[in-house]
Parts: C-alpha cells; sequence; structure tokens
C-alpha cells in the first residue's frame, strides 16, 4: 500500500461507519449504499458533494473489516466499537499505520509507555528520508496529518493526555474479540495488548 496524506480529512465517523457496515452486511453494493445514504441523508450533511467525498472515506475503512469484525462492530460493545474504529484508520492508511507500529508500539514495549509531539515530528523526518512521496508533501498538509493521528489515537483511548505528553496505553475489548484478534489479526492484537509481532501484516 502506498503512502496517501488522504487521512487529513478523516474525523472518528464512528457513526457513518455504522451506518455504511449495516447495509454491507445486509449484501448491499458500494453504489447502492451510497445511492441510500444520499437519499435518506443519513449522514446528515447538506451538500451531495460533501457526503460523496465523507462517503468515500468511510467506506474505504469499512472494506477493511473482515465478516467477523462487521458483527463485532455492529453487535458488540461500545468499547469494541471504539477500538474497530480506530483499527479501521490505522488499518485503510500506510503511514498512520506505520507511526503505530514503530512508535508508539516500540516505545510501549521498551518500556517507555509515552508520546510527545516530537515524537511525530521524528516519524516524519525518517519517512522523509525513506520516501520520495512523503518528502514531497506540502508543509500544511504535514502539520494536519500529526494533528490527525493525534486525534484518532486519544479518540480512540490509546493515547490518554497529561500536561506535556501522553500516556500509552492499550485499548480496552472484550475478551472474546480479544481472542479473535490474537488468533487472526495481527493489527487488532497490537491495540489490544501493545505487546505482539512487529510484522506489517498488511502492506
Amino acid at each position: 500500500m502506498k503512502y496517501s496524506a488522504g487521512f487529513t480529512s478523516e474525523a472518528w465517523f464512528q457513526q457513518e461507519l455504522q451506518t455504511v457496515l449495516e447495509y454491507k452486511q445486509k449484501g448491499y453494493s458500494r453504489q447502492e449504499i451510497l445511492h441510500e445514504i444520499m437519499d435518506h441523508n443519513l449522514f446528515q450533511m447538506r451538500s451531495e458533494s460533501g457526503i460523496r467525498r465523507r462517503f468515500q472515506m468511510v467506506y474505504r475503512r469499512a472494506e477493511t473489516f473482515t465478516p467477523v469484525l462487521v458483527e463485532y462492530f455492529l453487535n458488540s460493545s461500545r468499547l469494541d466499537q471504539k477500538a474497530l474504529t480506530l483499527y479501521s484508520f490505522l488499518k485503510a492508511y500506510r503511514y498512520a499505520y506505520e507511526f503505530f507500529q514503530e512508535v508508539v508500539v516500540f516505545k510501549y514495549q521498551e518500556g517507555k509507555p509515552s508520546l510527545q509531539t516530537t515524537d511525530l515530528a521524528h516519524f516524519l523526518e525518517l519517512k522523509e528520508e525513506q520516501s520520495e512521496k512523503v518528502r514531497d508533501w506540502r508543509p500544511d498538509t504535514k502539520k494536519r496529518i500529526a494533528s490527525t493521528i493525534l486525534l484518532f489515537l486519544r479518540e480512540g483511548d490509546l493515547l490518554e493526555q497529561q500536561k506535556t505528553f501522553y500516556t500509552i496505553r492499550p485499548l480496552h475489548m472484550s475478551q472474546s474479540l480479544k481472542q479473535h484478534a490474537e488468533q487472526h489479526d495481527l493489527l487488532l492484537y497490537l491495540l489490544s495488548n501493545l505487546k505482539g509481532g512487529n510484522e506489517h501484516d498488511y502492506l
């Protein structure tokens, strides 16, 4: 998967994700789901172009779910839904996933379970050295990327804000979802304990 800065327009979108997954579970096609959302204004937005843009982002994240994870999202606890919402973001965007893997998980495993804004800047510098595409991102795009990643990690409860830094902590989720993750999904397993392997499971 290539690096993309498209997630700078992303927001949590948990309710929108649930709407799309409900229709996917019923067997609706992508176009049919979009039609239903627009016809009934299920995203509660005024402009058709805005609905289409949001749908594109939400559908991309919905596509990261296996049928089993769709079931968990639609029928499990609020904590499972929150964990899976964060999962969908990390799974959909390579840069965000690698930051989680190479910075958040690494620091936790090294016994340094805290994150500072400088960690995002250092990670960006590293990726600029590795990727021409990242190097060519506009300065304002790079700034929004850091803000978006922090937003998702905080909303997902992976980070707890302190005065000058963030504490890193594993996500709470049901035992059933944890067991499924341990057997079938490295990324979800890492979110639940931050102690798993370091393979890039979706690249």
